[in-house]
């Protein structure tokens, strides 16, 4: 159990130096190795895949918080916009966390599956992304403000990142960025510091949903509802190293970098893939 622990937190030490080293949300590296650890300390399957996304969760908002706060301080963080949509997508973290934790065909497999799914995703558009794109078109004037916004777009990228959010215990970054810079126009500076705020309101919900949707469940000891506590020894250790990696990545060629990560995300995703289907 020690071993464990000690394996648990020195992949905490890696997932943050990632993270920061090539600017991806914390929630794609904490979510497998979460369910990776858990399957092995021998939770049962009923509580395996709500237990990953509400602990993987908890870890993105502490992520998300500190992320946030020095984004806020740089002027990055569009708060009005941020307050909109995040409220905007607690509906669909409310209805997504329940149709988790209530439908049997749900289940770690189907979880490994969509998780891939999203992965793959994040890493075709972190390695196809052109460097240097700040704006879809810098012609048009940029929006920064949530009322020059139809309440329409504002409530469908809160829905969708919601809903992802709590489908797969990621933060939504994965929908907000390119939602907030492609369709709502904002720089893209803006649209990360803005995304992260945003992040912090949407896996808040998450974490207290999924808590509350667990305090009847058979979860371990370490857990209140489906958040265990163990997960802290993941993500305080990333909040050390994430600015460690933030540093490096302006030392090294990062494209390379990105390419590293991406073999990488392929790999886990391939062994997500791998444990879905029998193997």
């Amino acid at each position: 159990m020690g071993l464990d622990l000690l394996l648990l937190l020195l992949a905490g030490l890696a997932a943050g130096f990632v993270a920061g080293l090539v600017g991806v949300g914390g929630g794609i590296i904490f979510a497998p190795v979460l369910f990776f650890y858990f399957q092995a300390a021998g939770v049962s399957a009923a509580v395996l895949t709500p237990l990953t996304l509400g602990s993987s969760l908890l870890c993105t908002l502490l992520v998300a918080l500190v992320s946030a706060y020095f984004q806020h301080r740089r002027g990055a963080v569009l708060v009005r916009l941020m307050v909109v949509v995040g409220l905007c997508s607690a509906l669909a973290v409310y209805l997504t966390t329940r149709f988790v934790t209530t439908q049997p065909w749900y289940t770690p497999e189907v979880f490994q599956v969509i998780f891939s799914v999203v992965l793959l995703t994040v890493v075709a558009r972190m390695l196809l992304k052109r460097p240097g794109k700040a704006s879809p078109d810098p012609a048009r004037p940029a929006s920064a403000d949530a009322s020059q916004h139809s309440l329409a777009a504002l409530f469908g990228t809160g829905t969708v990142a919601g809903a992802v959010s709590s489908a797969v215990g990621v933060g939504g970054g994965v929908v907000l960025v390119p939602a907030y810079n492609s369709f709502l126009r904002i720089p893209i500076h803006k649209a990360v510091g803005t995304s992260s705020a945003t992040i912090v309101l949407i896996s808040l919900a998450g974490v207290l949903t999924y808590s509350l949707r667990g305090l009847a469940a058979d979860v371990p000891a370490t857990a209140l509802g489906y958040v265990d506590a163990r997960a802290f020894l993941l993500c305080l250790p990333a909040l050390l190293t994430a600015r460690w990696g933030v540093q490096a990545a302006h030392a090294v060629n990062v494209r390379a970098l990105q390419a590293a990560f991406g073999l990488v995300a392929v790999l886990v995703a391939g062994r997500l893939l791998w444990g879905a289907f029998g193997g």
